[in-house]
Order: C-alpha cells, then structure tokens, then sequence
C-alpha cells in the first residue's frame, strides 16, 4: 500500500524560491548576478534548473496539483523578474543616450560661443588699430612688472609691419585658427541668383550679407612676389591675365611731362618746380624721394594741396586721349562745361583720376606705335571720377564708384571697363572696403554676363597700397599689396597692362564681340517687356502705329508711372468675363514689341564663335545675376539665317560634368518640348587649353577644392521664350501641360529626372502650327536608381524647391544661409563639407512646376511678360517674397503652411486680375500636385473651360491704351465748347 505523498518542507520550498528568485534573500539585491548563477548563465538555464529541481522531488513523491501550481507561480515570478531587469537596462541606456547627446550639443554650443567670441575679439582688434587705440590704459607697469601678455600682440605686430615695409595685414580670420570643414552655400540655393530681382537700393546690409555668403571662404589670397619691382615677378593671377600684353612699359624714371600737365602741387612740387616755366618737361616720378611728383593725399580730408588751372583746351587733364564735354560729364548741360574748373574743390577721386590718365598719357606718348600694334583702340579708355558724386545709372541698384574705367561712352555698370575704390584705412576682406568691392563686382557681372571675369582695384593704407581683385563665376582672386611709391615700376605695369592691354586683359572673352553702340540698356534685362525711359508719344504715333501693314503687330509706347499701384492701376477694372476688361489698367511705361516668338532682327548686337562657327548675336535672351555659379546667359542667334540658342555658361567641374549634360540631351532626342543640340564646344583659351576658373588661382587650398567651373557653348533649337511671354491664359496651360508631359516623359520612358525645373528653364517656343511648352537645362539630370538619393547640387533655385527638398537640407546642412560660425572670405585650408545625398522624386520637380505657375500669376500683369510691381503694396506678404526666403528651415514651413492651410482667399487677394480665371486651377493643383495623371488630367480639365477666342494682346493693349489718351485728352478740353466734337471724332471702334 502506498504511502501518502508528503508534503514538500520548508527547505524544499527555499531552495525552490532561490532558483526561481536567484539570491536567498531577495531584498539584499547588493548580491551580483554573478553571484546568483555562481558565474553560470542565467535566464533560460536558471529554468532548467528549477525544472530539474521539480524532477528529483517528482522522483520521491508524486506531487499534487497544488504543489505544481505553486512550482509554475515560481517560474512566472521569475519571467517577471527577467523582464523588470530587461526594462530597467533599456531604462539605464537610454539614460545614457540622452545624457550623451545633451553633452554633445553643450559642447557645439561652447565651441560656437568660442568662435563668436574669438571673431569679436579679432574685430575689436581690427577697430582698435584703425583708429589708433590701445587696449592698454597709459598707467600700466611695463611688460615685466605684471603687464599682460596681450600687449605681446602689438610687439608682434609692429615687427611684422616693419618687415613687411609697413604693410600690416589685420583681419579677424586671422585671429582664429579656421575649421576642420565648413559648408559651402552657394551649392544650396542659397545665392544671388535665386533672387528673383536683386535687392533694393537701400538695402545695403542685405547685399552685403548675399555677397558674403556666396563667396564663403572663396577669395585667394595671394603670396607676394620674390621682387615685386620687377614686372616679370607678376603674380600668378596677374600673369595670367596679361599674358597677351607684349608691351615693353618703360621704366618710370623716364617719364616726363609738361609741368603744367602736373595739376596738383603741394609745397615739396612747388619749391621744387617754382623756378621752371609752365611748358618745360619735368619727370612724374622723383628717385630722391621715392615719390611721384604728383600731390597725393594721405587721408580723406588733407589741406595743403593746390589746383592748378587747366591750361589745355577740351579739359583733357593729361589722359590718353581727350573726351568731349557732353561724355566727360555724363550728358550734363555743356553750358555748364565752360565754367572755370579751377575754382571749384577739388575732391580725392579727381586728385587720383588726374595722376592715372596723365601717367598714362606719358607712356602713350613714348610708346605710341607699339600700343597701336598691340591694341589698337586701347588709348580712348581713361579713369573718370564723375561717378564718385552721383550714382551710376541703374533702375535697382545704386552705387557711386570712386573711379571708372570707360570708353567714349557714358558710364552705365555695362559699359564700365574696372572699377578702382581709394580709403586711407587698411585693408581687410570683411571690412567695408572689401565688401563695396563685392557688390560692385556683383554689379559689373550682372550688367556684363558675356565677361570671363572682372576686375577691381583698391588704394588702401594712406591711398599707398595697390591691390587688384579678380571676380569670377568660382570666387576671387586678390593680389599682394603694391606700394605705388617704393615699387613704381610694378604699379606702371598693372595701370599700363589695364589701359593698352586688349580687351582680354581686362576679363573680356575674346570669343564674344558685343557691339556696346547697338546694345540698349533694356536688352540686358528681359528683352520681353521692361520699363522704358522714352518720353510720352503723341497720339499721332500711336495711330499710325495701328494703321500699320496688315499682319503685323503694333509698335508703341505706353506710358504711365510705374510707381503706380496695383489697385490703383486697376481702380476701374470690373470683375467681368470681358478680357478686355481684365486686363491690367494702365500698364507702365513699357516698350511694346511685336510678338515675341514671330520678332524678326535685323542688325546683330554681337558676334559669338563655337568651335569653327561664327554666329550673330541678335538679343539677350537670359542672363543669371549672381557672383558665383554657372553665370548662365542665353542669346538668340543667326547663322546662314537660321535662328539658334547658344547657352554660355561655366560648369562645375571638369569635361565630364560638362559631357553629363551632353549625354543627357542625346538621350533626350526626339522627345517633344526638349531642345534639340545642335553643337557644343569646351571653350579654350588656347588650343588644347581648357578655360577653367582653376587657371587664375596659383594653387588649389582646400576651401576652394571642388569648385573649379568649365566655360562652356551649346547651340540648340528650336528659338524658344521663357514661359511668361506667353500670348493668352490657354496657350500658358497649354504650355504647362506640355512641361508635365516632359517630365512624365523623360521619367517613365527613359528614366531620367530633371531635377532642376525653375522660372528660368520652363520655356515656350512657336512651330508654326501652335506653341508648345519647352523644359530646358538639363545638366543636372541624373538615371533614376533604386534609392532615389543624389547630390545636393541638383536641387534647383531656392524659390521653387519642394517643401521635401527644403526640409532634407534644413536637416542636413542646417541653416548655413542666415548666420555661419565661421564668417571668413579668405580660401583656407579647410575643406569643403562632402554634399550630402538628397531623396529627390519627381513629385518634387511637380511641385516645383506648381511654383513656377503661381509666381507667373503673381508676378505677371497679363500676357507678353509684363512685369507686376510688387513693391506697390508693401501691406501684402507676397507668396513669391516669402517663398526666397534665407533659410531652408524658413522656406519648408511657409511652403508646409501654405499646403495645409487655406489658402485660396490668398490666392485670390494676389492673382493679378487678369488671371483670375486660373485660381480653380491653382487651389487645385495645390492639392492634386504629386502624380502625373492627376495633374494632367486636371490641366485638360481646365483647358477645356478656357476661351478659345482671346483676342491678342498687343490689340487689347492697344485699345486701353487709346481709351485713356482720349480720356487725357477730354480732360484737357473740359469747358470748352469743342469737347463733345472732338470725343465724337476721335471714337475708339471696337476691334474684334
């Protein structure tokens, strides 16, 4: 008979807790676990024990189900207690993590605040040395007797300035060692040409800021020459650009000139030339002294200077050659020309124009057959000082020039030749010297895209020391300091290299002739329809105009203030289905040409070779109007009189990122609204010679590695217009669907993403039969992979990038466009931060076409490209405006909460009223904007509801036009008794 089971004892049930808990007492948890499993694994192998356990006890007796029971609560105590210590270590490293991650951002916070303060420090530096201060109060101990060590600073540097012949270079970079990487703006949109105009006249801190940006770590700074005297010790970027000058400068101690050729003496000139009669020759430059015989100030404001009267008629102060009055004084009234000039003040910028036309004039005179051989018309450019008053003409930035360098022609930031900028301060890239010479290099590239590159020149250091910057689509180039007294020789060569040197010297491309006597000022903006300076014309021209031959459109002027705004301009629009009605009342003062797409040319402006090829230059379709980039500009020519596009432009890289776009174009071929390549040619300097950016940098620092551009001539077809100069609402959807239809093309069919649609590249081109819409400017297409990630360079402009691309750069680079740790111009060691990889769809570049059709709504009067003056109504947060903004981060949330906000009362409140039709379509869109079947679809829904019958718009134009002449007219004839007659006579009819 068997025995009853027995009961499991207390020790039994211990040692069976101790398994299942691991520790004898459970609230001593200072035990290990180590210690627990006696240095055994535990987790599922303490289970196998507590099993093993249950098999010898089942092995005595047969237990009962509540011993069971109680065994399985023991191991389900102990699965609670493995899984509250898993829960504690995920707790105690993610601890971990988070303390880690907030020590690293601590620590870049730091590491800013000590960049920002070392900067600070360097400027005061630089403040302190200006103006002569010292940090140092005058009752200090002498170094020695408890002085600080910071006083070693100036020792330091007034040995450095004594060895250096009193030349001392202060900067703030210098004061910092620079970073191990830095990232590189302009890149990343972030740049001028992403502006869709440049900033207003009175907004100098924000082209100083976009200037800074763009050429971030950009500028080289030569090392000075072994002998600067000698002409041949050049530097390197000086060498290269007057390579082609062959002409022997002679040396300056054989210069002379009448006395009376010297205008300005100071006392050592007159006791030195008191005894002498006015027409003897005496030397311009004193070997005694070490001097020029000329009075040139040291400071902005120096007495004991004297102007002679000018002995020589026509007021030719000793220049190459003489100028008429008319031209000299910029088309002033020539009675004002015979007044006497001895009598007026003279100013600093006169005193240095004089000096550098009569040395001039001294060479010419002593080398007159050799200039004629090597440049023939290189004499008539002379330094002028007229601009130093009064500001160069332009209609959105201002700026006065101390010193420019012309023809015989009227000084406008297209004809400008150089530019020279004198202050007696020292030199500093970041200082206000260097950032002038910024924006007026900015200036001269934008007026004169066809250039290689620009120069500058600046007087610094008591107006003694020369330096010449170089600008160019890569960044700049700044030469060592020439003093212009110890080293006169080497200064003579760069003044003589720049006034008889041909055009290439001065960055001029020998491969591009503008006629400057048959270019319009117009034609260097958007040759569609830009404000015009002609006076009012008289009716009599305006209806002879419309009476002209049949088929062909009116010419004629309209005008009326462009200050005016929107709702004034439109004050008596009606909201009706008439077109006539919608269209913009009292448009500015604009030339209106024929249609664009059907205008015939006759006279070229230029002349433009590609490989073997000569082609005319008959306007100036495009031009970009940043400093650094790919300087884009876009002529239509004529060759065996048919008409092409020719894109000039700098690639960056070498000859394969040039050949990527050529591939992609081949690739292209035959797809509509993608243009055909004709020919493409890598521009060289010399025959196997590539012109390269790199050639003007003497040596490659690690700031400016990657950034070396290529210049480069495509030839395409067909003769297109950019998107705005459309001709009704129909043929602009027309042409946006066109556009979609390439994309949609190039992604499915071939499997290429453009990456780069913008205002600039949706164009619109006539075959004859109806307009069609063009996506141009493939060089940053790529193959579609399988990951859809590419570099950052193919993102587009900043204002018409998707709020997914926004958002990838704001995480990736940060917002490198409103404030970097490291504000430095100078190229250093440095590198360039690799671009980062972008998840780039083509619902991005729909998105961005979405943008290109909103800005044209907004920023647009009506057909033919005439432009809306935003600036009018200043209570108005235009969507164009806030879509530039400086900031990726900025521009992803105005884009996000313009998507996911209503918006249409926006949209209404900005759409130009003759575009009204068109905002269904665009609230839409806004919402049906990521696939290509939605948005075509919704394009031919939209075409349908479109008149068909729009009459043209230079017919619309001309009728409003004349309406408001004779309501000008009656006005004028209002209580006389002829009033009633005359507005019967002169009756518009209706033209249908």
């Amino acid at each position: 008979m068997l025995s009853s089971p027995s009961k499991f004892d207390i020790t039994t049930l211990q040692s069976l807790s101790v398994l299942a808990s691991c520790s004898d007492d459970y609230t001593h948890y200072s035990r290990s676990i180590d210690e627990c499993n006696g240095g055994a694994p535990h987790g599922i192998g303490d289970l196998y024990e507590v099993l093993e356990a249950i098999n010898s006890i089942s092995g005595v007796h047969e237990p009962t189900d509540s011993e069971a029971s109680l065994v399985l609560d023991l191991v389900r105590a102990k699965r609670d207690v493995f899984t509250a210590q898993k829960a504690l270590a995920d707790c105690v490293i993610q601890e971990n993590e988070v303390l880690a991650s907030l020590l690293k951002v601590r620590a870049a916070a730091t590491e800013r605040k000590i960049d920002e303060t070392d900067i600070r420090l360097g400027c005061m530096r630089i403040i302190f040395k200006d103006h002569g201060w010292s940090h140092v109060p005058p009752n200090r101990p002498p170094r020695g007797q408890g002085q600080s060590s910071s006083c070693g600073m100036e020792v330091a540097d007034d040995k450095r300035q004594e060895k250096n012949g009193g030349s001392i270079k202060l900067d703030a970079q210098a004061s910092v060692m620079p970073p191990a990487e830095h990232s590189k703006t302009v890149d990343f949109g972030i740049k001028l040409v992403s502006l869709m105009s440049a900033p207003h006249v009175s907004d100098v801190p924000m082209m100083d800021k976009l200037t800074d940006l763009e050429l971030n770590q950009l500028i080289v700074e030569e090392e000075e020459p072994t002998d600067a005297d000698q002409p041949k010790d050049l530097s390197h970027m000086l060498s290269q650009i007057f390579r082609t000058f062959t002409f022997e400068v002679p040396d300056v101690t054989e210069l002379q000139v009448p006395l009376h050729k010297i205008h300005y003496h100071d006392t050592r000139l007159h006791n030195k030339f008191a005894h002498l009669h006015e027409q003897s020759m005496v030397p311009l430059y004193d070997t005694e002294n070490s001097k020029w015989n000329w009075a040139l100030p040291k400071c902005h404001r120096e007495s004991g200077i004297v102007q002679l009267p000018n002995l020589e008629e026509g007021g030719d102060q000793g220049g190459v050659s003489s100028v008429s009055d008319s031209e000299e004084s910029g088309g002033e009234d020539p009675s004002s020309q015979l007044e006497d000039t001895s009598s007026k003040p003279h100013t600093l910028e006169d005193i240095f124009s004089s000096f550098f036309n009569t040395t001039c004039g001294a060479v010419a005179k002593m080398r007159r057959k050799e200039i004629i051989k090597e440049n023939i018309g290189a004499g008539t450019r002379t330094w002028s000082s007229q601009n130093s008053m009064r500001p160069v003409k332009d209609k959105e930035v201002l700026r006065k020039p101390d010193l420019v360098l012309l023809d015989d022609v009227e000084a406008r930031w297209d004809t400008i030749k150089a530019v020279c900028e004198l202050t007696s301060q020292l030199y500093t890239p970041t200082g206000m010297i260097g950032k002038t010479i910024d924006s007026k290099a900015y200036l001269l590239l934008r007026r004169q895209p066809w250039r290689r590159f620009v120069l500058l020149f600046s007087l610094t250091h008591e107006y003694c020391e020369l330096r010449v910057h170089m600008y160019d689509h890569a960044g700049g180039v700044v030469t060592p300091p020439v003093h212009i007294d110890s080293t006169p020789n080497y200064f003579l060569y760069i003044l003589s290299g720049v006034i008889f040197g041909n055009l290439e010297c001065i960055g001029y491309d020998p491969l591009i002739g503008i006629f400057m006597k048959m270019l319009r000022p117009a034609q260097l903006e958007n040759p569609i329809f830009r404000p015009s300076v002609d006076k009012r014309p008289s009716r009599a021209q305006v209806r002879s105009s419309m009476e002209g031959p049949e088929g062909t459109g009116p010419k004629m002027i309209i005008n009326t203030p462009q200050a005016e705004s929107d709702s004034e301009m439109g004050s008596d629009v009606e909201m009706s289905s008439s077109l006539e009605e919608s269209l913009p009342q009292d448009p500015p003062q604009l030339e209106m040409p024929e249609d664009p797409l059907h205008r015939s040319f006759s006279d070229p402006i230029g002349r433009i070779t590609v490989n073997d090829h000569m082609y005319d230059i008959l306007e100036v379709i495009f031009s970009s109007q940043g400093l650094v980039g790919r300087g884009t500009v876009c002529y239509l020519a004529r060759r065996d009189n048919e008409e092409y596009i020719i894109k000039d432009h700098w690639v960056l890289g070498g000859k394969d990122a040039v050949l990527n776009k050529v591939r992609m174009l081949r690739e292209m071929q035959g797809v509509c609204g993608v243009p055909e390549l004709v020919e493409y040619w890598l521009v060289e300097i010399t025959p196997n010679e590539a012109d390269e950016t790199m050639n003007y940098r003497y040596k490659v620092l690690g700031s400016i590695k990657g950034t070396s551009r290529t210049h480069d001539h495509l030839v395409l077809k067909p003769h297109v217009q950019p998107l705005h100069a459309f001709r009704t609402k129909l043929e602009l959807v027309s042409a946006l669907r066109d556009i979609v239809i390439v994309q949609h093309t190039a992604v499915e069919d071939h499997g290429v993403l453009h990456r780069d649609c913008s205002l600039n590249n949706t164009m619109i081109e006539n075959d004859g039969d109806r307009t069609n819409g063009l996506l141009t400017d493939w060089e940053f297409a790529v193959h579609i992979d399988a990951g859809r990630k590419y570099t950052i360079g193919g993102t587009g402009m900043l204002p018409f990038m998707s709020r997914s691309l926004l958002w990838q750069l704001s995480e990736a680079v940060g917002d490198v466009a409103s404030a970097c740790s490291w504000k430095a111009k100078l190229a250093m060691s440095s590198l360039t931060k690799p671009p980062p990889l972008i998840l780039h769809h083509y619902h991005d570049d729909l998105e961005s076409l979405f943008y290109v059709f909103v800005c044209i709504c907004i920023e647009y009067r009506g057909p033919l490209g005439v432009k809306r003056d935003l600036s009018a109504d200043r209570s108005q947060e235009w969507l164009p405006h806030l879509w530039s903004a400086d900031t990726f981060k900025a521009g992803s949330d105005v884009k996000t909460s313009f998507f996911f906000h209503p918006n249409v009362d926006k949209l209404k409140k900005q759409f130009h009223p003759y575009f009204d039709m068109l905002i269904p379509l665009a609230t839409q869109w806004a919402i049906k904007c990521s696939y290509f079947r939605e948005v075509l679809d919704l394009l031919a829904m939209h075409l349908t509801e479109l008149p068909k019958d729009e009459p043209s718009p230079e017919l619309l134009f001309a009728k409003k036009f004349m309406r408001h002449s004779q309501k000008r007219d009656a006005s004028d004839l209002e209580g006389d008794d002829d009033r009633d007659k005359y507005i019967k006579n002169h009756q518009i009819q209706n033209i249908t």
